[in-house]
């Protein structure tokens, strides 16, 4: 018998100064991860950069993916 799957929703906000990416449950009550372009760059300057929002996304799945969430929509 296969495992249990589980599933979650990805949420991606990008402003003018910043991206916010965040994964929660299928019913939206549980965050199951929730990373921006803030945390992974050291310069303020730096967080609405292309380069800061695909490390972010990068860095979300890479969460998602250890806490076993097979698929996003």
């Amino acid at each position: 018998m296969a495992e249990k799957e589980k599933w979650g929703v990805a949420n991606v906000y990008s402003s003018f100064n910043n991206t916010i990416i965040t994964v929660t449950d299928i019913t939206g009550a549980e965050t199951i991860t929730q990373w921006s372009g803030g945390k992974v760059v050291r310069a303020d300057r730096q967080e609405s950069s292309p380069f800061a929002a695909m490390e972010a996304a990068t860095r979300a799945a890479e969460d998602v993916k250890e806490k076993g969430i097979i698929d996003s929509i």
